[in-house]
């Protein structure tokens, strides 16, 4: 019995390679991307189209709800001018020591209350008082007593992002797989092995998300202390604003702080997409 075997022919053209996978995984990141950055300008671009709407028909007075020129052009006045500058950086750099502060504090209470029972027992309830008590109330006191500098805006502003960071953290460092402990147990894995490749990659999938409700409480208490007493920050500007019936300039202020607060999310995204994946897992 005889094989033919055939021949290719020459002539035939070469059928084309397929495309790159990284090319597919390229184009569907980009489009994922556009499709999400779609889809959060559709909020603000319907809340604009409202606001401008409710004020051109004049359904609401101007000083309760100015019109978006006159914000745009308190924004040119005061912020592109280089009027606000000082106010801004107060104000972010109360938000960054706050947060920073409110981390670190949060992380390490919350690892003491996990690991030990006994202390979690005795001060847990005390750290849900402290939460649940009213820090406007005492920004105040913090100012005459510590002055007008940064001091009682970190002090509050760290007081109210703790909690979160030290929520998350005891529930992240308990929340454990328990076959995966017994694994870790079984090849004689020590303490610190397990905290660092099986509690704390655990722990960071809590408190990364955590980090969002911490950066905005920051914001917030600090603005509050700002609006209290201060020398200088934006909440001092919207105080002293609304004193002068500048409603266009409050806005204005609202503004740059929704814009900071999209700026701080965005700086924690990033930071833990960067961050190695066997400390925080996508």
């Amino acid at each position: 019995m005889t094989t033919v075997l055939s021949t290719p022919d020459l002539d035939q053209e070469p059928t084309p390679a397929a495309p790159p996978r990284e090319e597919h995984a390229g184009a569907d990141r980009l489009r994922r991307v556009v499709r999400t950055i779609g889809l959060r300008l559709v909020v603000p671009v319907v809340v604009l189209a409202l606001w401008w709407w409710v004020t051109s028909r004049e359904l609401v007075s101007a000083l309760i709800v100015p019109p978006p020129s006159a914000v745009w052009q308190a924004l040119q006045d005061y912020l592109f001018a280089g009027l606000w500058n000082d106010d801004l950086v107060a104000t972010v750099r109360g938000t960054l020591l706050s947060v920073v502060a409110g981390l670190a504090l949060g992380v390490a209470i919350g690892a003491v209350l996990a690991y030990v029972a006994s202390v979690k027992t005795a001060t847990y309830p005390y750290v849900l008082a402290f939460q649940a008590f009213p820090k406007i109330a005492v920004a105040p006191l913090f100012v005459v007593w510590l002055g007008y500098g940064d001091t009682p805006k970190v002090i509050i502003g760290a007081s109210i992002a703790f909690f979160p960071v030290v929520s998350a953290t005891m529930a992240g460092l308990v929340d454990v797989d328990a076959d995966e402990h017994g694994l870790m147990r079984s090849i004689g894995a020590s303490r610190l092995q397990e905290l660092r490749h099986l509690r704390l990659p655990r722990a960071m999938s809590y408190i990364f998300p955590s980090l969002d409700v911490a950066v905005v409480g920051a914001l917030l208490g600090v603005i509050t202390v700002e609006i209290v007493g201060t020398e200088f920050g934006l909440g001092r500007v919207i105080a002293e604003r609304s004193s002068y019936g500048d409603s266009a300039s409050v806005y204005a202020v609202l503004v740059i702080l929704a814009a900071l607060g999209a700026v701080l999310h965005t700086a924690v995204t990033i930071t833990r997409r960067v961050l190695p994946r066997s400390i925080s897992p996508r």
